[in-house]
């Protein structure tokens, strides 16, 4: 009598690892969809938190406060930036001086923003809360094959509304139509 063997055969392992690698072939272009459109969620989310930080800031402390986009030499851009900042600009020179008062500095990271404000690199909330600019901030993904951008909508009231999905068909609206992040 023979003994019984256990474990798989060569040929079962083989079977097993083609249909992983196969199921994985699939699933890949999905999860790199998912993983851009996370990073434009969370880039959005970061922009509204500090817009609505900046304009608190002017409400309690009585004093302009800036949002923007810095470059890497602390200047305020309208696109291309590599993070962005809450501060209060006391000299009005669109710079991030090392003497003025910031609270929020985060680093950009997987997305392209770009600035709609009136030929401003910046949004200033006054005292009041109001806004000085009206505009908006388009987040696309850096991955060129991830078509769809979402905005971060600014009102001179200080109000700040978030682009939505109206017909579920995965493009966020503007008022001129679906967000395209397409060149």
């Amino acid at each position: 009598m023979k003994p019984q063997q256990e474990g798989f055969s060569l040929i079962e392992l083989l079977i097993c690892i083609g249909i992983l690698s196969l199921l994985l072939t699939i699933s890949l272009p999905s999860m790199t969809s998912f993983t851009g459109q996370q990073r434009v969620a969370a880039q959005i989310i970061e922009i509204r938190n500090s817009l609505q930080l900046a304009r608190s800031l002017a409400v309690m402390d009585g004093k302009i406060w800036k949002f923007c986009m810095l470059d890497a030499q602390q200047n305020c851009v309208k696109q291309n930036g590599v993070s962005v900042a809450v501060f209060r600009d006391d000299n009005n020179d669109n710079q991030r001086g090392h003497d003025e008062k910031r609270k929020n500095v985060s680093s950009i990271e997987g997305v392209n923003i770009k600035l709609s404000a009136s030929n401003r690199t910046y949004i200033r909330f006054k005292r009041t809360g109001e806004s000085m600019e009206s505009g908006n901030f388009q987040v696309c993904s850096s991955d060129a094959n991830f078509a769809q951008g979402r905005q971060v909508i600014i009102y001179r009231s200080g109000r700040i509304r978030l682009s939505k999905d109206t017909n579920q068909d995965g493009y966020h609206k503007s008022s001129s139509g679906p967000i395209s992040c397409v060149i």
